[in-house]
């Protein structure tokens, strides 16, 4: 591979300007390296110690680096470099730039850092970013990109500001590295965390976090809120006579059918293998639910089809209200839990109210 243009045409001083664009380059990449493996902050603050003192020891060692090597590092790269000029011009970017961005030098020289379309979010971070410059030398951060392509990628961005003996800016380095994979993946996990695998609603813990806060909110503005809690009947029949698979394609199907019948506020959950529990927010009398109830019920026992094959289940409901019933959600789903067994015994396929 060739050494890239902006290094061949600038042989004159540039091992100079190179050994510090080195320093600067491995001062961020170690730093990055410590904030990701650091456990607290007491040892990320070792960490940066620790790397700011090899950063003084590099910079005693690389003096007298020569311009190829200097041109070999910058075109070998794996994270995206942007070199500009004091001003904050693109003056160089490297292979790897154009791999993550799609976009080529000639498309960003001597665009200002602060407008380049493939950074489309850094004017929220730039005075920040300024004043850790002037202070720090160097600033870091996840931002939103977006590909020449239109695609939007999430970045990791480090910026460092090399000096003259003086103390005048003569250049800005900065790396940028694609993230979008990690980000998509922790996006899956924090998913995970909070629904259900096989219906994908969400499950306990989801739930009870949106009814804190829904009853809050219920609280402040003197509304009522209602917890339902729906076991299915016969599900556990089906499940016995036509495995576990068809079982379920049927738990999910009903799934679907009892979500798109509350309301777009409501919370429908699923906390166990044929159980369900509803937030139904927003109330100002017990009996303003009584119409989604209803729908939940119907939605329930209509018949399935799959692979040919019909199967029919329907619901056992039980129903506690914010405040009536209990002030703390545990307390309502309990409650809730108590007269969903009340339908049973009554026959299911019926709602059942808790008792003061």
């Amino acid at each position: 591979m060739k050494p890239h243009p902006f290094l061949r045409c600038r042989r004159s001083g540039l091992a100079g300007f190179m050994a510090n664009m080195l320093i600067s380059l491995r001062r961020t990449i170690t730093t990055m390296a410590a904030d990701l493996l650091s456990v607290d902050n007491d040892s990320s603050r070792r960490s940066r110690a620790s790397n700011r003192r090899s950063a003084g020891r590099l910079a005693g060692r690389t003096t007298n680096i020569c311009p190829e090597l200097a041109a070999t590092v910058f075109s070998y790269a794996q994270e995206g470099i942007i070199i500009a000029d004091a001003h904050g011009r693109v003056v160089a970017v490297n292979e790897a730039f154009t791999r993550i961005t799609g976009y080529g030098q000639f498309e960003v020289l001597e665009q200002s850092l602060k407008a380049l379309n493939v950074i489309c979010h850094l004017a929220a971070f730039y005075t920040p970013m300024k004043n850790a410059l002037a202070c720090h030398d160097n600033w870091s951060g996840e931002i939103g990109g977006r590909h020449k392509n239109g695609t939007e990628i999430a970045l990791r961005l480090s910026v460092s500001r090399v000096c003259a003996g003086n103390g005048e800016v003569r250049h800005y380095v900065a790396l940028i590295s694609d993230i979008t994979q990690i980000k998509k993946r922790q996006q899956q996990l924090e998913h995970n965390a909070y629904h259900d695998e096989l219906t994908q609603l969400p499950n306990r813990l989801l739930l009870t976090e949106r009814m804190r806060q829904a009853i809050g909110k219920s609280r402040t503005h003197h509304q009522k809120l209602a917890i339902a809690f729906i076991d299915l009947d016969g599900f556990k029949v089906v499940n016995d006579s036509y495995g576990h698979e068809l079982g379920d394609r049927v738990l999910w199907i009903v799934a679907q059918r009892i979500k798109a019948s509350i309301r777009e506020n409501d919370t429908l959950a699923r906390v166990g293998g044929d159980e369900f529990v509803a937030g139904l927010v927003g109330l100002q009398q017990p009996r303003d639910c009584q119409p989604v109830l209803e729908r939940m019920l119907n939605a329930a026992s209509a018949p399935i089809v799959v692979d040919g094959i019909t199967v029919q289940v329907s619901a056992s409901i039980g129903v506690a209200f914010f405040p009536e019933h209990g002030q703390r959600i545990e307390t309502l789903i309990n409650k809730a839990d108590q007269a969903m067994y009340s339908s049973k015994r009554s026959g299911g396929s019926r709602l059942a109210f808790s008792s003061p």
